[in-house]
């Protein structure tokens, strides 16, 4: 799977602009039989600066491309990574990355992220996608009037 910090606010994921986010990109082998190489492919989207861009935690050793479509490789070689029917704990890994969004984009711009993961070679397992929308204010208070609420109690009671 794969996870965004901070979570944001509301069912908008709402961040503040120029906030720095984490991805957390989760691998399982589900599968039958030991996984020897494992490869997540993640497109950053336009919206982030891909200068910025700082290698994070990591479960097991692995190398890092970067190439001209934004696209960043993350290979786990030789990770023999048993399935989770052998080795349960054994069977997860994980990598952590930071970037941080373009300057000053304008409120309402949605930030979106998800990864391609290759077990050995079998098709791509592709994660669930984050997304963050850039706000403010966003936390909303609503007021009532406390005259109002007097006589429509009273409205009632006559």
């Amino acid at each position: 799977d794969k996870q965004g910090f901070p979570v944001g606010y509301a069912e908008e994921h709402f961040i503040e602009r120029n906030t720095e986010i984490e991805y957390l990109v989760r691998f399982q082998n589900t599968g039958t039989d030991t996984t020897f190489n494992i490869v997540i492919k993640d497109t950053i989207s336009m919206a982030l600066d891909l200068a910025t861009f700082k290698e994070g935690s990591f479960s097991h050793p692995y190398t890092i491309d970067i190439d001209s479509h934004r696209v960043v490789t993350f290979t786990f070689s030789n990770i023999m990574l048993p399935d989770s029917n052998v080795n349960l704990a054994a069977s997860n890994g994980f990598v952590e990355f930071k970037i941080s969004q373009v300057t000053d984009l304008p409120l309402g711009t949605v930030i979106n992220n998800k990864a391609a993961i290759y077990f050995d070679y079998n098709d791509p397992i592709i994660t669930n996608e984050t997304f963050h929308t850039l706000g403010i204010d966003f936390i909303t208070v609503s007021l009532q009037n406390p005259i109002s609420s007097i006589l429509e109690t009273c409205f009632f009671q006559l």
